[in-house]
């Protein structure tokens, strides 16, 4: 796991940088989690970041802020410094993006299957401790600041770079029987069912506070990539996402920052993302 905790340090903000942009007005984002919100929220001082593109393209507040942290999990996030640091940020902004869980599963995932457990087994274990742990952190943002609204989703469906299929199979190992081959549907099927359920999670959190929504953007690059079984929250359960969209350079787990099919409209799958985020969330959000 060392090798993926390596991977997952792209685009690296420290804990003591903070990215950020100021515009008039009363709305702004905080960024808070892993190195999703530093992939796709970093560089927001100098309005660069895909989510300050993609804001300003839509001519949307984009006060940002970010202080995702790069291999991070939601159970350091849930206690001590990490939390600290969220709860005393929240009361300066009107919306917080929470990306998280990730690197819990990668880390204790592959523990759990080692135990024995079912692929199903260790997803329940996942879901029941992420649940929590997520919950604790959102209702300490809403402590520091009742006024915020709290934004998440379950990721989306990665790992399709060339050889990146040994990140799953060493996730949820119980789905493969043998060598992991990344055209093997049945255990691709396995795989999804499980990760998935960080989408749940979110779901979960949505319905039980007023203050959080649940985005789904599940399935978003398997539709642009022209897979006729996925929509966005809908995905083709039996792949992986798309290779251009997922590449080894962004570790696998990341969307890729340059390169998108012509149809797109869009010049990279970080920006075909916050396309989406902005679709589902901030354009009603910000009435932009």
């Amino acid at each position: 796991m060392k090798l993926l905790a390596g991977l997952l340090c792209a685009h690296v903000i420290t804990a003591h940088e903070s990215n950020s942009t100021t515009f008039a007005g009363d709305q702004s984002i905080l960024v808070a989690g892993d190195s999703w919100g530093t992939v796709l929220a970093g560089g927001s001082a100098a309005n660069l970041s895909f989510l300050s593109r993609k804001l300003k393209q839509h001519g949307c507040p984009s006060d940002v802020t970010n202080i995702a942290i790069p291999g991070t999990t939601a159970s350091q996030w849930s206690t001590g410094n990490y939390l600290s640091t969220l709860t005393k940020a929240a009361p300066n902004h009107s919306h917080v993006w929470i990306t998280l869980m990730g690197n819990d599963a990668m880390e204790d995932m592959p523990s759990c299957a080692s135990s024995g457990k079912t692929s199903s087994e260790c997803g329940d274990q996942l879901y029941s401790s992420m649940l929590e742990k997520m919950g604790g952190i959102i209702d300490a943002v809403h402590s520091a600041n009742p006024s915020a609204e709290v934004v998440g989703m379950g990721y989306e469906m990665m790992f399709g770079g060339a050889g990146c299929g040994i990140v799953p199979a060493s996730i949820f190992p119980q789905c493969w029987k043998g060598e992991a081959d990344e055209n093997d549907e049945s255990a691709i099927r396995c795989f999804n069912e499980q990760v998935i359920r960080m989408q749940a999670v979110w779901d979960e959190l949505a319905d039980q506070r007023e203050y959080v929504t649940a985005i789904n953007i599940l399935g978003l690059t398997q539709m642009v990539d022209g897979d006729e079984k996925a929509k966005v929250g809908a995905p083709n359960m039996e792949k992986l996402g798309p290779s251009w969209a997922w590449p080894v350079y962004e570790g696998c787990i990341h969307p890729g920052v340059a390169g998108a099919p012509k149809g797109s409209g869009e010049d990279s799958a970080s920006m075909i993302v916050m396309e989406e985020m902005y679709s589902q969330y901030w354009s009603s959000q910000f009435g932009c």
